[in-house]
């Protein structure tokens, strides 16, 4: 052996520290031979080369903040860095790290399985599942979850069972591990006991790695007696309590996010003190719980011990421990004042004060929303069982109502006091059931009489007043402005952004049911004096402007029996059973409760069982028509026809069962109406020529009941064609005429496309089958898509096509008869996708240059930059292989025929796993002045749009509007480069991501190079701004709506938009087909690091989007397949460290394909394990599913 010892490269990384020390210790002992190392090693020059590598690897493995580790313990050593390295992807918030021992624990030989004897013996000691112990109510059995179990050392146990004489003497009652502790000198059974306890505890099945680790150190840890042996054992337990691996494992999360989560706050609220049963502690976990909500973990400072809070627990401790911190910072400026006073400027600091807080209250008193003359807005309560954050209906008092009942300004208070404060009346609200507060558990669960009550929630007044101090974060203007019908589709899909329990829903609406009522009578009976001069009125009356400006009800109104009103509706599961039979689903709504006609109905001569009379014979009230239109109910229902016993039809369709009484009056259809002009005339033929023909495919079903598949097809495709061309024509006729008196064209338009949309439905429903038609989604892919082949540390891995292609599966794709999977496009499309669609989307070099750059590439090279520049920049994040071109090409293809089947009518959505993504490629290279392509080499989303609006002279589809979402978590660049660089009447982009001004900055006028210095690109660098800049921070024109969220994306920001910006606008719209630029990416454990939706988050935007085309287009959507990159490591690499588990997609996994993935990103993807990109997938497609069986 040289004298001269070093360590290599190899030998420098952590875990194999301690196999190099011994490697050398033993060549020198083999050298001196076989006697004591310590003896020989003395004076040794080799010795001194050993202690000199010691000595380097002792400051390498010196943690942050604390000693060198004493790498000459090679036990210690080769156990301790592999739980360094372990502990280096779990993060926790650092204050938390700094009130308790973290250090790491080594490994140890895992404890035996117990025997049945052991067991048996184990439930004597801990007093379970005997009968002798049912007479006492905490007597109970195994807990079904791992730490419940392990918190059995802490039960109570009955200690003089066998030594009381008298039978029936009063227990006396220890917790177990104390009991232990002082009958350990008499009898070894306890310890053997709470040993056998972490031998059961450590193999169940759902116990974390991490808490084994512990408890199998603690049993094998060696003790000096037994006293210490029970003191290792009790800390272990305390430990794995809040231990943050430990937690992260079992499913909590420990890192605190950077904004707030939902409604309730979620992870941001991790570090925070409260103070819970008088004792300070601090938040150090968040979960979501399907049955209770959200839960954190909170650890009391004092003992280290752990309890969860539900919300309103949460944040009743959160205020607690914020009051005490006023108190004390109140005693500490009073005891400075005391004691040093500053004579020379004494008022200085006061006034300072005075003027920052009225500059504070100035700012409550000027708020104000939009459409409070009507009275209607969305609160937040200040109520204990409240959720923090959640907006609920309410009502703003009329200042009226406040001097009668509580005035503004309370005696002894300062004047002005009023304008700061409004006082509002939440509508039916969720948090003041009389059982809401009953039958908490310690842990923040909820007791079983609780949870077993049909309606906790419902149980409490109808209305609860609140003062607030109004600001954007107490009040929100009403969403809702349609006053004529109550969507529930629209309530439904907000209530799914609350963050509440399920069961809290018929709550909500039936809030939304009062609150639309409200403003409905608002808007017709009461008049809106907008000359009233509201600061004079405000100044006298001392009140906010809000409670002058709001709407005055009066007070035989506020005092109808809503209760009995609403307990007399119809349940919400039965309207649903209703509207799921009906034919037109288009959108759940129920009629709004007309509180005029109520009021009415109480005078005479209504309230003698008589009719008004009146000279129209229409009756008012208020001066009120009590006659409404007819808007959405047409005269008789879409049917099949009824059939004799010889199979003739009796029954055939008219135009009447399709259109509404307003379009019927305007195009003068049936014998009591007459035509208002010649060309409205003509659009009545056209209708009743395309029932006609309806009929005649109906007659053709009866005739031949078992259609081959091809006729059907060939008479869909004629039928659903004529009947969009039909619309198409309607719509420009309507729009270029002269609206006849007491009509509106908008009006017209609406019942016509409604009309040609119910024929359209009506008639697939009657060429549908099983796999065909009405209630279809199907799934396209196609194998091609698997050769464009990364680079092993990028995001975009081959690997996500398979494991897209698994989720769908798990949503029954390939299962269900109604949910087929296509696993190849037919070759058509591939012609039409390159010789037609493409050079309508990207620029004709760019084109080129693609293609000729990837047809040079060697037939192995894969990882190679495909859309770098003239410079050789941008094109760090976008590689690709010899085959990337044909697989984008098949992308687009396998989009094109989607877009075919769903307008044909042969599906009704279609989602499309391919890649590479595209919402990023523009029409040239790094569109809209990004940095790069950001993975994206053909546009995917905008080619299916171009396609879809191409007219069909021109192998088209020949529709008129096409609106595409995206809600990938970065702007999609690209799309609106290719389609709404300008206003196109044709397009409507909808993109919801992460960003803003306030985070990308704002534009400068700066050159160009100094608008690229900030940004980062997709998938690295440092985060100076989000990817691909500042173009999606504003909408450019009408044809574009870019909502950027923030520095992170959350299910109650996606929310919001969706319901109150995206519904409305895209309803505005009414486009004929919908594209959903599906990104995943914003999902919690994503490495993009982006956002914090659940897969479940993305169920629900698909949804919501879904109920979008439903009402404008039947149902047709289209979905592409973007960004989403947590899929796990899908098999394992031959390398020192071995992953512990990695994800086996069988026989979904492409034979040739490596998922070679750096140790950086695999640790950022373990997490995916738990939850990640397949389960996005799968709850994807389930949404279009479940939306597709809607149209029946």
């Amino acid at each position: 052996m040289n004298s001269s010892v070093s360590i290599t490269e190899q030998e420098k990384e952590p875990h194999l520290v301690a196999k190099a020390i011994n490697d050398m210790e033993i060549d020198l002992a083999i050298e001196e031979g076989d006697s004591a190392k310590e003896e020989k090693f003395e004076n040794n020059a080799k010795r001194q080369a050993v202690d000199s590598v010691i000595e380097q690897l002792c400051k390498k493995t010196k943690p942050e903040g604390g000693a060198a580790i004493d790498v000459r313990n090679i036990d210690e050593l080769s156990m301790v860095i592999p739980a360094q390295k372990q502990n280096e992807q779990f993060e926790y918030d650092p204050e938390f790290a700094s009130l308790v021992d973290l250090s790491p624990v080594p490994d140890s030989d895992p404890p035996p399985v117990i025997t049945d004897s052991e067991r048996r013996m184990l439930e004597r000691l801990l007093q379970l599942g005997d009968v002798q112990f049912s007479t006492f109510e905490s007597r109970d059995g195994w807990r079904e979850d791992w730490s419940g179990n392990l918190q059995l050392l802490d039960k109570e146990i009955w200690v003089n069972l066998n030594d009381s004489p008298e039978p029936h003497a009063k227990p006396v009652l220890k917790l177990f591990h104390e009991w232990v502790a002082e009958t350990m000198s008499k009898s070894p059974q306890g310890l053997q006991g709470v040993r056998l306890l972490f031998h059961y505890v450590y193999h169940m099945r759902d116990t974390p790695e991490m808490a084994k680790r512990i408890l199998a150190y603690a049993l094998n840890r060696v003790a000096k007696d037994d006293n210490e042996r029970l003191q290792f054992l009790i800390n272990a337990v305390r430990r794995i309590l809040h231990d943050p691996v430990v937690l992260k494992q079992d499913g909590w999360t420990t890192k605190k996010a950077i904004s707030p989560e939902g409604a309730s706050g979620g992870a941001f609220l991790i570090g925070k003190k409260v103070i819970w049963e008088k004792f300070e502690a601090i938040v150090i976990g968040f979960v979501h719980d399907d049955e209770i909500g959200d839960l954190w973990k909170a650890m009391w400072l004092e003992d280290r011990e752990t309890f969860d809070l539900e919300a309103d627990e949460l944040w009743s401790a959160i205020k607690k421990w914020e009051a005490r911190e006023v108190r004390k910072q109140t005693k500490q400026q009073l005891s400075s004042n005391n004691s040093l006073t500053d004579i020379s400027e004494p008022q200085q600091q006061p006034q300072q004060r005075v003027a920052y807080s009225n500059h504070r209250h100035q700012q409550y008193a000027d708020y104000t929303v939009r459409g409070i003359e009507h009275g209607i807005v969305l609160a937040t309560s200040c109520h204990p069982n409240s959720r923090k954050g959640v907006f609920w209906p309410a009502r703003v008092m009329h200042v009226s109502e406040l001097n009668k009942t509580n005035s503004p300004r309370e005696p002894g208070t300062r004047r002005g006091a009023g304008k700061r404060h409004v006082s509002v009346v939440f509508l039916a609200p969720y948090w003041n059931g009389q059982l809401a507060s009953k039958g908490r558990l310690s842990g923040g669960g909820i007791s079983t009489s609780v949870a077993t009550a049909k309606s906790i929630y419902s149980t409490g007044p109808l209305f609860e007043i609140e003062t607030i101090e109004p600001s954007e974060t107490t009040i929100l203007k009403y969403p809702y402005d349609d006053c004529n019908e109550l969507s529930l589709d629209k309530v439904r899909d907000a209530f799914k952004f609350l963050g509440l329990p399920k069961a809290a829903f018929a709550r909500n609406l039936d809030s939304h049911r009062l609150a639309i009522a409200l403003k409905n009578y608002s808007k017709q009976c009461i008049l809106d004096d907008r000359n009233i001069v509201v600061d004079a009125f405000s100044a006298l009356t001392d009140c906010h402007q809000m409670s002058i400006t709001t709407a005055r009800y009066p007070s035989a109104l506020l005092d109808v029996p809503y209760d009995y009103i609403l307990s007399h509706l119809a349940e919400t599961s039965e309207q649903a059973s209703h509207w799921m039979k009906t034919d037109d689903v288009a959108e759940r709504t129920e009629p709004v409760l007309q509180l005029g006609h109520i009021l009415q109905s109480m005078c005479p001569p209504e309230c003698f069982g008589k009719r008004p009379v009146s000279d129209n014979n229409t009756g008012s009230v208020n001066g009120i028509s009590s006659q409404r239109k007819c808007l959405t109910t047409p005269k008789g229902s879409p049917c099949k026809g009824a059939l004799t016993s010889d199979g003739k039809i009796i029954d055939t369709l008219s135009v009447d069962h399709f259109a509404s009484d307003v379009l019927l009056r305007a195009l003068g259809q049936g014998d009591e109406y007459s035509p208002l002009s010649p060309c409205l005339k003509l659009l009545g033929n056209h209708l009743t020529v395309l029932v006609s023909e309806v009929n005649d495919i109906s007659a053709d079903i009866i005739a031949n009941v078992s259609l081959r598949r091809d006729i059907k097809k060939s008479k869909l495709d004629g039928i659903t064609n004529e009947c969009l061309a039909v619309k198409s024509f309607g719509e420009e006729i309507i729009g270029s005429i002269a609206t006849p008196m007491d009509f509106s064209a908008k009006e017209l338009v609406f019942e016509w496309r409604k009309a040609c949309e119910k024929i359209y439905k009506h008639a697939i429903g009657l060429l549908s089958s099983p796999g065909f038609g009405n209630g279809v989604t199907v799934v396209i892919t196609d194998s091609r898509c698997n050769q464009h082949l990364t680079t092993s540390g990028c995001f975009e891995r081959p690997i996500r096509l398979p494991a897209a292609i698994r989720g769908a599966k798990k949503a029954g794709a390939g299962a269900d008869v109604n949910l087929p999977l296509i696993y190849h496009i037919t070759e058509t499309y591939l012609d039409i996708a390159e010789k037609k669609i493409l050079p309508k989307a990207h620029k004709e070099p760019y084109l080129k240059r693609l293609k000729s750059k990837i047809s040079a590439l060697a037939p192995d090279a894969r990882g190679v930059p495909l859309t770098d520049d003239s410079s050789g920049e941008g094109g760090t994040d976008t590689h690709g292989s010899r085959g990337s071109y044909m697989a984008a090409v098949a992308g687009v293809a396998a989009a094109i025929q989607g877009v075919d089947m769903v307008v044909r009518g042969e599906c009704v959505s279609a989602f499309c796993a391919t890649r590479p993504p595209g919402h990023h490629a523009g029409r040239e290279l790094h569109a809209m002045n990004a940095i790069s392509n950001g993975f994206c080499l053909l546009n995917t989303a905008a080619c299916a749009a171009l396609y879809a609006v191409t007219p069909r002279t021109e192998g088209g589809r020949g529709l008129k509007r096409v609106c595409i979402i995206d809600f990938d978590v970065h702007h999609g660049n690209g799309t609106q480069d290719i389609l709404c660089s300008t206003y196109d009447s044709r397009f409507f982009y909808v993109s919801i991501h992460a960003g803003g001004a306030h985070i990308n900055g704002f534009e400068t006028g700066g050159s160009e190079s100094e608008d690229q210095d900030f940004r980062r690109i997709l998938g690295g660098g440092k985060q100076e701004g989000i990817y691909p800049g500042r173009c999606g921070d504003h909408s450019p024109h009408a044809g574009v709506l870019n909502i950027p969220l923030g520095p992170k994306v959350t299910a109650h920001a996606i929310g919001t938009a969706l319901i109150t910006e995206v519904a409305p606008a895209v309803e505005s719209f009414s486009p004929e087909l919908i594209i959903l630029s599906a990104g995943f990416d914003a999902h919690k454990n994503d490495p993009m690091g982006l956002g914090c939706l659940s897969a479940e988050d993305f169920g629900s935007v698909t949804d919501v989007a879904c109920h979008m085309a439903m009402k404008a287009c039947s149902g047709r959507v289209i979905s592409v397949l973007e960004g989403g990159y947590g899929v796990p490591c899908c098999q394992p690499r031959e390398e020192f460290v071995v992953p512990a588990k990695y994800l086996t997609l069988n026989d979904d996994m492409p034979e040739g394909i490596e998922d070679a993935v750096s140790i950086p990103l695999r640790q950022k993807l373990d997490k995916c394990y738990a939850e990640g990109f397949l389960d996005c997938v799968k709850e994807h497609v389930a949404a279009l599913s479940r939306s597709s069986k809607r149209r029946k």
